[in-house]
């Protein structure tokens, strides 16, 4: 796999500048879809959580905040591919 990236790496430098920096705009936008996919479950949890401790509501609230953060990582993700993919074809057109 390394040796793929570089051999693409290589032919991207030598194509120029530019290339290489969308190359790596684009890996800095895809690199943060675990992120983005960890946390809103997260933070779904915790906040459910703590809400369900405090108002003492078992575990319903901590069920929905984590199905609002699922909802929320996969609409985040979405954006995310959307936007890669729109700056690659933006960069090919120039």
């Amino acid at each position: 796999m390394f040796r793929v990236i570089f051999r693409v790496w290589g032919g991207l430098v030598k194509n120029g500048e530019e290339n290489k920096y969308r190359l790596l705009r684009q890996l800095g936008l895809l690199t943060t879809i675990p992120v983005v996919l960890l946390s809103g479950p997260a933070v779904g949890y915790l906040i459910g959580n703590y809400l369900d401790k405090r108002l003492g509501t078992g575990p319903w609230l901590m069920v929905f905040f984590l199905v609002i953060g699922f909802v929320a990582s996969i609409r985040q993700t979405i954006t995310i591919i959307t936007r890669a993919g729109q700056n690659s074809s933006d960069q090919g057109r120039k």
